[in-house]
């Protein structure tokens, strides 16, 4: 998370904080079949230096990534089939420190897939609020929006025990939690509709500009 600096930032974040806590983990449950889904298996991943680096990011072989890169550091936005780079693969394992070498690299943070997924959009569909915290604090635009206008905070509200990640996006004052996606819908209408998240839009309505969207 980005330095907090006023008395009324750090307010805010304990309110989210406790208002989360009150939220059973594990509560819900997955907006997708399978969160596997998504992830490819790239064949042969050794038999090319852009497959080693791919491989290797997923795989957090940070000596192996830092080797390649310090040879051939233009291979650091490679992509697989699907468009995923290296960076998004760390962002979707949960990858911090792999993900910390790519950006001192200049991986391309708001590089994106054929589904048009930022790196931001990955991190947030498992929950790696840490990833997330990190990617803000490099820049990603946490209004980037993916094939159907999905923003990082919609996919967020799909996934189960999403609260880290969904804290640390409101916390960021350049969240714009009233976007619509192609479907014509909030992230607080998607909750509301799955049932998944909705428990934490609830417990900080309050405190949102009314533009989040019709929660009642």
């Amino acid at each position: 998370m980005s330095d907090i600096d006023s008395d009324e930032e750090k307010d805010q974040l304990s309110e989210l904080q406790k208002l989360s806590s009150k939220i059973p983990r594990g509560m819900f449950v997955s907006g997708w079949d399978d969160e596997n889904d998504l992830i490819e298996t790239e064949e042969n991943p050794h038999e090319t230096q852009e497959k080693e680096l791919l491989w290797a990011a997923t795989e957090d072989k940070i000596e192996i990534v830092e080797k390649i890169l310090n040879d051939h550091p233009e291979l650091v936005n490679v992509r697989d089939r699907d468009g995923y780079t290296p960076l998004h693969k760390a962002c979707y394992n949960n990858n911090y420190e792999m993900a910390q070498l790519l950006l001192r690299f200049n991986a391309d943070i708001e590089a994106q897939t054929e589904m048009e997924w930022t790196p931001l959009h990955s991190a947030a569909k498992w929950n790696n609020a840490k990833l997330v915290a990190l990617l803000l604090q490099h820049g990603a635009n946490i209004n980037a929006l993916s094939e159907g206008n999905n923003t990082p905070l919609h996919v967020a509200t799909t996934v189960s025990s999403c609260r880290d990640t969904l804290i640390e996006l409101f916390m960021n004052d350049e969240l714009n939690p009233g976007l619509l996606n192609s479907s014509d819908e909030t992230a607080a209408q998607i909750a509301k509709r799955t049932g998944l998240s909705y428990a934490f839009f609830e417990m900080v309505k309050p405190g949102l500009d009314p533009k989040i969207g019709m929660l009642d």
